[in-house]
């Protein structure tokens, strides 16, 4: 019971992602138009100088380490992040944005405090993030590769953990909250007039024990509020 549970969240998950990209897709087009109308097109650069705000959606694999607590010891199978932000694009390519991030792991093995052990459980992050990013001024170094624009960047934040996981003798439900912070780096493509697709690299720390590591494939759309 508890599995088709996990299945359709998931699968919740991936239709709220997969709605989230229609709805940049239809706005893209809309832009396109704008775009062609003013006979900008993103080598110009004039569509992507007026787009100060950003918005962002990433999908992708949360790698989180094994770790020891006490007598627990714990292992886990590959899980998934989702991810949406919204953020503001200051000059020199800086950009602040704010950022919620859902991770979850299935348990590969747990061990209780001398009580056996259980396969079966997850361990699952929601991560409330401030980020300060920089885009690389490759063209300004005199090196560029392909439109591809590298990005570093730093967070901190808040993390809301939770751990559940049985066996025939006990059963073990554990949350957390946190302090986290993050490193992030990437590179980012465009696709159209303001919206680019992203290749990115997250390391995560909640807490003093849990350590993820997250490879996804993000969708930014660069807008304004005033033309």
């Amino acid at each position: 019971m508890k599995n088709h549970n996990e299945i359709i969240n998931m699968k919740k998950n991936i239709l709220l992602l997969l709605m989230s990209l229609l709805f940049f897709i239809a706005a893209d087009a809309q832009a396109q138009e704008r775009c062609a109308e003013d006979s900008c097109c993103y080598e110009d650069s004039c569509c992507v100088k007026e787009k100060n705000f950003c918005a962002k959606i990433l999908g992708g694999a949360n790698f989180l380490q094994n770790n020891v607590i006490g007598d627990n010891k714990s292992t886990y199978e590959t899980g998934y992040i989702i991810a949406g932000s919204l953020g503001y694009c200051w000059r020199y390519g800086l950009r602040l944005e704010g950022e919620y991030a859902f991770r979850k792991n299935a348990i590969g093995r747990i061990h209780f405090f001398g009580e056996g052990s259980s396969r079966h459980g997850h361990f699952q992050t929601s991560s409330y993030m401030a980020n300060l990013l920089w885009d690389l001024p490759l063209s300004s170094w005199g090196c560029a590769f392909w439109n591809m624009q590298p990005f570093i960047g730093a967070g901190i934040g808040y993390d809301l953990q939770q751990m559940h996981s049985s066996n025939s003798r006990i059963v073990f439900n554990q949350k957390w909250n946190h302090f986290s912070w993050q490193l992030m780096a990437g590179l980012a493509y465009p696709i159209f007039c303001n919206t680019e697709v992203t290749l990115e690299y997250k390391f995560h720390q909640g807490g003093c024990h849990f350590y993820n590591h997250s490879l996804g494939v993000g969708l930014v759309y660069k807008f304004s509020f005033l033309r």
